[in-house]
C-alpha cells in the first residue's frame, strides 16, 4: 500500500495553468524528492497538499489506501499528512515542549490545570523518534539551525506511534554543510520507523544522497518519476530543466594586469571578520569563500555600508565609501544583491514594475509626479532582456518564482549602471535553471566593465563565475585561488576546510 497516490491533479491560476494532470505515488516507508525549476509546480503542489490551495476539479488522492480531500488542512492532519516548512515556524521563546505542543490538545489536571508532565513526556516522546535526547524545559532560541530544524520535525510527528508522511520543503536551505548528514540521519531514521518523507529541495547533491526515488516537474507537468540509483546529477540536471547544465560561464577573463584596480577595500574589521583586503579591477569578479564563522557572512554588509564596520576602508573609483552608508555607497557607484529577498529584496505588496525602480524613481519623475507610463516601459525592457517569467510590469511580486524575484533584484540593480556590483549569496534558494540564467546575466555585465564581489556558500558556483577566490578563515582570507592556476570546485572546498582547522 502506498504512502500517498495522487492522481490528476491540475491547478490554475487566473487563466495560467501551474499544474497540469500530475500523478504523484510516495511508497510506504521511502523518501521521495519533488524537484524542479522554481515555477514548476512543485510549490503549488505541496500548498494543496497542505491545504492552502484547493486543486481543479478531477484530482484524487488517497493516503495508506484512505481517502483525502485535497485542499483540506484538516483532512490532511487527519491522515498524519505533516509538513515542515523552510522557516520552520518555530517560536524561539517558548520552551521545546511548548513549541511541540503548538496545534496539539494539553493534558489537563481535572479538566482544567495542563498537565505539563504528560505534555513534556509528549514532548520527549517525540523527539525521541527524530534523535538523541534535548532538555525539552529550554527554549527553542537556545538551540543552532541544525537542533531546531530536528525540533520542528519532532512537532510534525503525531502523538502515537502510527505512520506518518512528513513533507520537508527545503530543509538544508539554512543548514551549514557539517549539519546536513545530521538530518539525513534523521531523515532515515524516520523511514526506518515506517514513516514516509517527501522531500523538496534544490540541492541535487543532497536529494541524490538521501532519496529513495525523485518526481521531476517542468512547467506543470510531471517529466520523469525515477529511482535516485538509476539517474546522477547531470542526468538529474537535464530533466529537470530540458538541457545540460553549462560547466563554465563564457567570457573573457581578468587578469592582474588588465586593467588598474577601480575598487580598493582595507583592513575591513566587523566582529567575525577580522581582516579583509582586496582590490578589484574593472570586469574582474572576486569570490569569497569561508565556512560559517569564517567572517564571509560580513564581507558584503560591511563593503555596501549595510552594517558599520569596526575599522578598514571602501573606495569606489578613488570616492570613500563611508561605514553604515548604505545611500552613500549607491551614490558612489555601488549595488547590492542579496540572496535572501524576503528581508532585503523584496517589497511584497508592490508590483514588479515598482520592485524594479526603486532604486532610482528619477528617470520616471517630472514636477515631483511618477509617470507610470514611463515606468512600464522600462520594466517591459527589462523583463525582456533578463527572461523574467511575468506576466506584465503590473504584475504583484508575489506571484513571481524565487528565480524571477530574484532577476527583478538583478534588473534593479543594474539599471543603476553601478561601477561596482556586490553580491551576497545571489542564487540562495534558486533552482538550477534560474542559477544558470542569473550567472549568464552576472557575467555579460562583469564584462563590460563592471567590477563584481561575489559572497556564496555554493563553490561551483564561484568556481564557474570567479576570476579570483579569497577563501576566508577565523576572520581573515587565508588562500587566494586564481582561474587557470588552481581555481576549482573542490579546491575551495579543500581550503575552507583546511583553514578552519588550521
Amino acid at each position: 500500500m502506498n504512502a500517498l497516490d495522487i492522481r490528476g491533479l491540475s491547478k490554475t491560476f487566473s487563466g495560467h495553468v501551474v499544474l497540469n494532470g500530475v500523478d504523484l505515488t510516495v511508497k510506504a516507508g521511502e523518501v521521495h524528492a519533488v524537484v524542479g525549476q522554481n515555477g514548476s509546480g512543485k510549490s503549488t503542489l505541496i500548498k494543496i497538499l497542505a491545504g492552502y490551495h484547493s486543486p481543479d476539479r478531477g484530482a484524487t488522492a488517497t493516503v495508506l489506501g484512505r481517502d483525502l480531500e485535497l485542499g483540506s488542512a484538516a483532512a490532511a492532519d487527519r491522515l498524519n499528512v505533516r509538513f515542515v516548512h523552510q522557516d520552520l515556524g518555530l517560536m524561539n521563546d517558548l520552551s521545546i515542549t511548548e513549541n511541540i505542543m503548538l496545534g496539539r490538545t494539553y493534558p489537563k489536571v481535572a479538566g482544567i490545570k495542563i498537565n505539563w508532565v504528560k505534555a513534556k513526556k509528549i514532548a520527549r516522546d517525540c523527539l525521541a523518534r527524530t534523535g538523541p535526547p534535548i532538555d525539552v524545559d529550554r527554549s527553542v532560541g537556545e538551540f543552532g539551525i541544525a537542533e531546531r530544524t530536528r525540533i520542528a520535525i519532532a512537532r510534525a510527528l503525531p502523538d502515537n506511534d502510527d505512520p506518518a508522511l512528513i513533507v520537508l520543503d527545503e530543509p538544508t536551505a539554512a543548514l551549514p554543510a557539517r549539519d546536513v548528514e545530521a538530518l539525513f540521519d534523521t531523515i532515515r531514521g524516520l523511514t526506518a520507523a515506517g514513516n514516509s518523507v517527501i522531500l523538496v529541495s534544490h540541492h541535487l547533491d543532497e536529494i541524490l544522497g538521501v532519496s529513495d526515488s525523485i518526481t521531476v516537474l517542468r512547467d506543470g507537468v510531471k517529466v520523469a518519476c525515477v529511482s535516485t540509483s538509476e539517474v546522477d546529477h547531470d542526468q538529474l540536471t537535464r530533466l529537470i530543466i530540458g538541457a545540460s547544465l553549462v560547466k563554465n560561464v563564457d567570457r573573457p577573463r581578468v587578469t592582474a594586469t588588465d586593467n588598474p584596480a577601480n575598487v580598493r577595500i582595507s583592513g575591513l574589521e566587523g566582529t567575525a571578520l577580522l581582516d579583509f583586503s582586496a582590490d578589484l579591477r574593472a570586469g574582474e569578479i572576486v569570490g569569497v569563500a569561508g565556512l560559517t564563522g569564517s567572517g564571509r557572512e560580513e564581507v558584503a554588509g560591511l563593503t555596501i555600508g549595510r552594517e558599520r564596520r569596526n575599522a578598514g576602508t571602501v573606495t569606489v573609483n578613488g570616492t570613500s565609501v563611508r561605514s553604515g552608508d548604505p545611500i552613500g555607497a549607491m551614490c558612489a557607484g555601488m549595488a547590492w544583491i542579496c540572496g535572501e529577498r524576503a528581508r532585503y529584496g523584496v517589497f511584497s505588496t508592490m508590483s514588479v514594475g515598482t520592485n524594479l525602480t526603486i532604486s532610482d524613481l528619477a528617470p520616471h519623475t517630472a514636477v515631483g509626479r511618477l509617470d507610470h507610463k514611463s515606468e512600464r516601459v522600462e520594466t517591459a525592457r527589462w523583463i525582456d532582456d533578463l527572461g523574467i517569467v511575468a506576466s506584465g510590469p503590473d504584475a504583484a511580486m508575489t506571484t513571481l518564482s524565487g528565480g524571477n524575484q530574484q532577476k527583478v533584484l538583478v534588473a534593479r540593480a543594474l539599471r543603476l549602471a553601478p561601477a561596482f556590483l556586490v553580491l551576497d549569496d545571489p542564487t540562495a534558494g534558486i533552482d538550477v535553471g534560474a542559477r544558470e540564467q542569473v550567472h549568464g546575466i552576472i557575467a555579460d555585465h562583469a564584462s563590460a566593465s563592471m567590477s563584481v564581489l561575489i559572497t556564496s556558500t555554493d563553490s561551483d558556483e564561484l568556481a564557474r563565475l570567479c576570476d579570483r577566490v579569497l577563501v576566508m578563515s577565523r576572520g581573515r582570507v587565508v588562500v587566494e585561488l586564481r582561474r587557470g592556476v588552481d581555481l576549482d570546485a573542490p579546491s575551495i572546498d579543500h581550503a575552507q576546510v583546511a583553514g578552519a582547522t588550521a
